[in-house]
């Protein structure tokens, strides 16, 4: 059976397939060209129309034992039959990277069904259209892809003496970043009748700022009331920042978890907090440089002088007492950030999804128009706000109903192979 490991990150998972059309390369006899999910992939001339195949996305990392045993690998002592005459095109960490080759775009790797059978004992024709990273036989689970990073760095741990860290934070009131799906894969779930709101994709390092309620610190008096069962109020308002993954200020210790010259995030945090009502969070992207004058992202100025940075707001929600989010509209987000003078992303449609693209036949290959009239007006173009020649990174589709809110992202191919090229050189972003 598949499935899916409880830390995964759904943008890098597999996914079983039946080929649909199949195309002959224009500038190679043999390659072929396939479309999955709306990503074009350059296979060999094996691939048919109707084969199973499995699908692996990029910057994903695939099992090193079964790309061994598929003799993958570019360097052939690798490989199970380490014929020279042979190579692969995989590096040893096998990763799917963002590539042209022989300049048509590839973005994913597949392999016929029937190598992953083979590699795992286990018969997956009935899970075609599925996503999974792990196959399991008899109690054995086998985990095929994961999202690959780079190796970790040695870093100086931060001493927080003796007394162990208490948190503070109450279930319920803090929530992390969520991961962003790739549209491509979803865009079957947008409908000509939705109401999407489309917006400029920055690159940038994430953050989020709460006023939520925390444990209070209670005095020594306070301490003894409660314990001989007076009612003493234990939780208060605070604000409470961190990064995609970290919270900075989970204890009261006064030495934050940031690894850098400095906590950014913090100084974002005393930034916005003023505009931050009680029981609200802020979510948004942090531009530009440091106050070292480093950038944030590689050469994304955003049009930031040397120590400057920007904020801009992309999500907000409101936790009640018991722990209930509610997400704000697009429009919501809007006016609160004219009102307080935040940045709000750039916005470039707000609208029934049928009426961006009004010419577009909604009951004929509607979904396959709109992503192609999306690409061709939103990605492989530089970054509009920078000042120094990047590639842009894309666009943010939000679906959106009653309380109900579906956020995807389309990135450009230019800056898919920016990324490859960057994690490459072993560069990553600060949310990494």
């Amino acid at each position: 059976m598949i499935s899916t490991s409880k830390n995964a990150n759904v943008n890098y998972l597999a996914k079983i397939v039946k080929l649909g059309k199949v195309e002959s390369h224009p500038n190679a006899d043999k390659l072929q060209i396939t479309s999955i999910d709306f990503q074009n992939i350059v296979t060999g001339m094996d691939a048919k129309e109707g084969d199973l195949y499995c699908f692996f996305p990029l910057e994903s990392q695939i099992n090193i034992g079964f790309l061994a045993q598929t003799n993958s690998f570019r360097h052939t002592n690798l490989n199970e039959v380490q014929d020279d005459n042979k190579p692969g095109f995989f590096d040893d960490n096998g990763r799917v990277k963002a590539i042209k080759l022989r300049g048509e775009k590839s973005m994913g790797y597949i392999v016929p069904l029937s190598e992953v059978e083979k590699y795992t004992g286990v018969s997956l024709e009935e899970y075609v259209g599925e996503t999974f990273d792990t196959i399991s036989k008899k109690g054995k689970d086998i985990l095929m892809v994961n999202k690959y990073q780079l190796p970790v760095k040695g870093v100086q741990g931060l001493k927080q003496g003796k007394k162990p860290v208490i948190s503070r934070l109450i279930d319920g009131q803090v929530h992390l970043h969520i991961d962003t799906e790739n549209f491509r894969r979803n865009a079957h779930k947008i409908k000509p009748e939705d109401y999407i709101h489309v917006s400029y994709k920055i690159h940038g390092t994430s953050f989020w700022v709460a006023n939520v309620l925390v444990k209070k610190r209670l005095n020594i008096f306070e301490k003894v009331l409660k314990k001989i069962g007076i009612n003493i109020v234990d939780t208060e308002y605070d604000h409470v920042y961190g990064s995609r993954r970290v919270v900075k200020n989970e204890s009261e210790t006064k030495k934050k978890l940031h690894f850098y010259e400095y906590d950014l995030w913090g100084d974002i945090k005393e930034e916005i907090k003023e505009f931050i009502p009680k029981g609200y969070t802020f979510y948004g992207e942090c531009v530009g440089h440091t106050k070292g004058g480093k950038y944030i992202q590689q050469k994304f100025d955003y049009g930031c002088s040397e120590l400057e940075h920007k904020i801009v707001i992309y999500r907000i929600t409101l936790t009640n007492k018991d722990g209930v989010v509610i997400d704000l509209s697009s429009r919501e987000i809007a006016e609160i950030c004219e009102r307080t003078g935040l940045n709000y992303v750039h916005t470039f449609y707000n609208g029934l999804a049928k009426d961006m693209y009004p010419k577009l036949d909604t009951e004929k290959d509607w979904t396959e128009n709109f992503v192609k009239n999306l690409e061709r007006d939103y990605n492989e173009k530089d970054c509009f706000m920078c000042e120094n020649k990047v590639p842009e990174e894309g666009i943010v589709i939000r679906k959106e109903s009653l309380f109900q809110f579906e956020t995807y992202k389309l990135k450009s191919f230019n800056f898919l192979q920016f990324e490859t090229k960057m994690l490459d050189s072993g560069e990553e972003g600060l949310d990494e």
